[in-house]
């Protein structure tokens, strides 16, 4: 076969594989409004809930004639030593490090003015805000104060508190610690549940799943404590009782933590289904962006801006 006649029979083909693509229809059919295939009209699920976040009488409402933006991050912890027999024990590889120090000069250069940074307290997400804060900051990863933390022996006392002041420093903005951002399993099994995670589930003991319960009611109660409109920071405040901001948010919170906790926190945030929490993959040291709108009319939307975006990492450092 000549090398046109093979030029000729592969245009014939893709045109023929091109219309059977752009025209699906029964050629035996006269009627042009039965050619096409009919997709079925999707299931509405529901109205958004403009007061998800149970906080619609907020004690500082905003100006009636202006609206307001505040800005979440979420940024998943560093890759972490797995083998650790203790949380302590559990810290960053050097992997970890970079991708924590990566994701800090990341946010650097969005330009983001972050007024608060809260992170859980566990070592990995405290060691991933050092390295964030190296960036933020222009400093040694020494002046963050993660050496002292790192030295500490008892890391997880007062696990009672909601939320306190962290033990690292910064010169840009407020630091706080929240043990309610620890991980643990969301307060919904996820749907499809995996068969190995059915297995795990019925090995355990009655005491284990009391734990895994306290867990479960910890990480609900978190949502509601960390992820709502209110300004959190005195800047924040300044900012939500002044003038008008335009598209400028009037706070910019980061939190420092864990995938499962973020993918909860992710679904509720969006009014998707709270089950859906598994169907979310948030590499080390990704970024995450939800965006809360309140109007003049107290309406108030979330919409995600970036969901485990990890593209700032380089290839050969990036991990799940």
């Amino acid at each position: 076969m000549s090398s046109r006649l093979l030029r000729f029979s592969s245009f014939i083909f893709g045109a023929s594989t091109s219309s059977l693509l752009i025209f699906p229809w029964n050629r035996h059919n006269g009627d042009l409004n039965d050619k096409f295939v009919k997709v079925p009209a999707c299931e509405k699920r529901g109205t958004w809930n403009h007061n998800w976040d149970l906080d619609e009488a907020v004690s500082t409402p905003p100006p009636t004639q202006y609206r307001r933006l505040k800005l979440i991050i979420f940024v998943r912890h560093g890759q972490y030593d797995t083998k650790g027999a203790t949380p302590e024990q559990k810290v960053l590889t050097e992997v970890g490090w970079k991708q924590a120090v990566a994701t800090g000069k990341r946010l650097r250069d969005l330009g983001y003015h972050i007024d608060c940074i809260v992170h859980s307290d566990m070592i990995r997400a405290q060691q991933t805000a050092a390295g964030i804060l190296s960036e933020l900051d222009h400093v040694h990863l020494a002046e963050t104060g993660i050496l002292k933390v790192m030295d500490k022996s008892s890391a997880l006392a007062d696990q009672e508190i909601v939320i306190r002041c962290s033990p690292l420093s910064s010169k840009c903005c407020l630091l706080l610690e929240s043990p309610l951002m620890a991980e643990g399993p969301p307060p919904i099994e996820p749907e499809p549940n995996p068969p190995s995670r059915i297995k795990y589930l019925e090995s355990l003991c009655p005491s284990e799943l009391s734990e895994r319960i306290n867990a479960q009611n910890r990480i609900g109660l978190s949502f509601h404590h960390h992820v709502h409109r209110k300004p959190i920071s005195e800047t924040g405040g300044l900012a939500f009782r002044g003038g008008p901001t335009g598209r400028r948010p009037f706070e910019v919170v980061l939190f420092v933590g864990h995938a499962n906790v973020f993918r909860y926190w992710i679904c509720r945030a969006l009014q998707l289904p709270p089950e859906a929490w598994l169907r979310i993959s948030l590499p080390h040291g990704s970024i995450t962006e939800l965006l809360i709108e309140i109007t003049p009319h107290s309406e108030c939307t979330v919409t995600a801006l970036r969901i485990g975006d990890d593209g700032h990492i380089p290839v050969e450092l990036q991990s799940r």
